[in-house]
């Protein structure tokens, strides 16, 4: 795929450089922090503290009834589908141009998936692109809001209600959007948010998997936590007779350790405390880009559809093939190209005769992605250097460097 390498200013807003002062990190979390040592109690146990205070806490921020926080987005992203109910060979839709920690669970919980075509504008997955992938296996449909912007909910939820499929949102990279006036993240069965280091609030690692129904929410439990049932909310709770009277610990089900520690959710917790402000630091970068680029021909500022308040992780410009940067097709990666050349995935589940990972499985999104170029908004990015990184693009295409 066409692109060249993002620039240094661009590198360092991302990932910050050796010794630099990360803005995002301070003393509320050093404060919560000093107390989980304190307390010589750094795993979450059945209630623990801080993780608990956090999923309350962030269940009243976002507008849902039950939250789990896991020790990554990947988790979550996992934990989330398997609070569906899904079963072996079961497909599930997926956007062709998402991150591959969106796919690769649908793998791991031996489910099928199922590439979809995007909107070239934003590489959203779009309403058609759905429909155009549903069979009589497809059961769930992931929606990514990428970058930061809301998918339009309301053409893809009458697709997904038309069919019967569940709708997961990953949310890895859209804290606090929000569309017509409702948050990203409580319009699907299940949500799940990434706490990772360049996401809007961050542990460093950790995950979020949220829900409004009390079944999804239970299966979600018992994956992450090696099968056990404990719940923070007044659910009632599976029962088995000990088998010979012997005493069991009570693993009701299969599942992984997923489980968020102490010291993720006591610096998550600080993080949702200021995230307004952190936001407003990602939109004061924002504004830098878009006053750089805005009349600058052969470049499209971020794309937004009616009715939607982007918070971006990333802003996505549209620039010249020849300036882009590299656009994730999940297909094309390796892993799946072993599974074409199987035909299965990589846990065996067989691939139906109509599923292929192959160049040109979705040409209108490798096309597309050949034209983005995302900027990074990280709020640890100094201005001028995000302002520098633009002005850079924007002279380089100014004079077809």
């Amino acid at each position: 795929m066409a692109g060249i390498e993002l620039s240094h200013a661009e590198n360092a807003g991302y990932f910050g450089e050796e010794g630099q002062d990360m803005r995002c990190f301070g003393k509320q979390e050093i404060a919560y922090l000093t107390e989980v040592i304190d307390s010589q109690e750094l795993w979450r146990g059945a209630k623990g503290n801080f993780v608990y205070r956090f999923e309350q806490a962030f269940g009243k921020h976002l507008g849902r009834q039950y939250v789990l926080g896991v020790a990554s987005g990947t988790c979550a992203n996992e934990t989330a589908l398997a609070g569906l109910g899904l079963q072996p060979g079961d497909e599930v839709i997926c956007p062709s141009t998402a991150p591959i920690f969106v796919s690769l669970p649908v793998v791991s919980i031996g489910c099928v998936p199922v590439f979809a075509e995007v909107d070239p504008r934003t590489l959203i997955i779009s309403p058609e692109g759905i429909e155009e992938r549903i069979t009589e296996k497809t059961r769930a449909v992931v929606v990514v809001h990428l970058f930061g912007q809301p998918a339009p909910m309301d053409e893809i939820l009458a697709v997904t209600r038309k069919h019967n499929l569940n709708v997961v949102e990953d949310c890895a990279q859209a804290f606090d959007c929000h569309y017509k006036g409702r948050k990203a993240g409580t319009l699907g069965d299940a949500t799940c948010f990434s706490l990772q280091q360049s996401k809007h609030i961050t542990s460093g690692e950790g995950g979020i998997v949220a829900t409004d129904d009390a079944e999804t929410y239970k299966r979600m439990v018992l994956f992450a936590t090696a099968g056990m049932a404990w719940y923070q909310y007044d659910l009632d709770k599976p029962t088995a007779e000990p088998l010979a009277g012997l005493r069991t610990r009570g693993h009701y089900a299969f599942g992984h350790n997923y489980r968020m520690s102490e010291l993720q959710g006591a610096v998550a917790l600080a993080q949702l405390e200021k995230i307004d402000a952190l936001s407003a630091q990602r939109q004061a970068l924002v504004d830098i880009i878009e006053g750089e680029l805005r009349d600058v021909a052969g470049v499209d500022l971020a794309f937004r559809y009616p009715d939607t308040r982007p918070n971006y992780w990333a802003y996505p410009l549209r620039v010249p093939e020849r300036y882009s940067a590299y656009a994730e097709i999940n297909y094309l990666e390796v892993v799946y190209q072993e599974m074409e050349r199987t035909r299965q995935t990589s846990l065996g589940i067989p691939l139906p005769d109509y599923v292929h990972y192959c160049p040109g499985a979705c040409p209108r999104s490798e096309v597309a992605a050949q034209r983005f170029r995302p900027m990074m908004v990280h709020p640890a990015a100094e201005p001028e250097a995000v302002g520098q990184a633009a002005r850079e693009l924007r002279d380089a295409i100014e004079k077809g460097a």
